[in-house]
C-alpha cells in the first residue's frame, strides 16, 4: 500500500474507531499528491460482515478482521446475576453470560444457573413473596368468594382442642394475615382449596 500519494486522486477511504479500531464508515477522499490518509482511516476495503460480527482494523498488520459484535445486548454477571449492556466489540468478558437467572436465588455453576434451595425452601420463599393482608382484605375476600361462613364453621369443627383454639385466636385477633403463617395455611387448607386457588384469591385481596 502506498503511504504517500504520487498523484491527485479521489479514493474510497474507510474510517475506524480510535479506541477499538472497529469500522465506523466510508467516505470519498481527495488524496492530493504527496499526502497520506486522514487519521484512523485506510483505503483497504473491509470484508463484508455477517450478522453478529463487525470489521476491525489491525493497524500493525494493516488488515481487516471480523470480530464478534454484541453491543447493546444484555449480559448477566455470573457472580451477582445483575444485568448490564455490552458496550464493546469482541467476545463477552469472562464472568458474564447471555443467560438470565430465573430468580435471585440462582447461582452460576459450570456453565448454567442452578437453584440450590430445597423444595421446602422454594415453597417458603414463594409464600413470603405475598404481601400480608389486613383483616378487612382477608374477610372481604372470603365473603366475596362465599367462604366466610364456611371457614368459620370449619374452624368450629376442628377436633383437636389446642389446634382449634390456636386457629380461633389467629382468625379473631390477627391484625394482618400472612400467606406463610401456619394457622392461615391451616384455615385455608380446611376449605380444601388448591395453592393456585389460594394464590389467586390472595392477589385479589391485595387489590381491595
Amino acid at each position: 500500500m502506498t503511504l504517500i500519494s504520487e498523484k491527485d486522486q479521489i479514493i474510497m477511504a474507510y474510517s475506524y474507531d480510535a479506541d477499538d479500531q472497529r469500522l465506523v464508515g466510508s467516505f470519498e477522499y481527495l488524496r492530493a499528491t504527496g499526502t497520506g490518509l486522514p487519521a484512523q482511516s485506510t483505503n483497504i476495503q473491509p470484508p463484508t460482515a455477517e450478522q453478529g460480527f463487525i470489521p476491525v482494523f489491525d493497524v500493525e498488520n494493516q488488515q481487516w478482521g471480523l470480530v464478534e459484535d454484541h453491543r447493546r445486548k444484555t449480559v448477566y454477571s455470573t457472580d451477582t446475576g445483575l444485568s448490564s449492556t455490552v458496550d464493546y466489540v469482541g467476545a463477552i468478558k469472562d464472568g458474564f453470560t447471555f443467560n438470565a437467572p430465573q430468580s435471585v436465588y440462582e447461582q452460576w455453576e459450570d456453565d448454567h444457573w442452578i437453584d440450590p434451595r430445597s423444595d421446602a425452601e422454594k415453597e417458603a420463599d414463594r409464600l413470603k413473596a405475598f404481601a400480608p393482608l389486613t383483616r378487612r382484605q382477608f374477610k372481604l375476600t372470603l365473603l366475596e368468594h362465599d367462604l366466610l361462613d364456611q371457614i368459620e364453621q370449619a374452624i368450629d369443627s376442628i377436633q383437636d382442642a389446642t389446634q382449634k383454639k390456636k386457629v380461633q385466636i389467629e382468625y379473631a385477633e390477627s391484625e394482618k394475615f400472612e400467606r406463610s403463617n401456619e394457622s392461615v395455611r391451616y384455615m385455608l387448607g380446611i376449605l380444601k382449596l388448591s395453592d393456585e386457588q389460594v394464590d389467586e384469591m390472595w392477589r385479589y385481596a391485595m387489590s381491595l
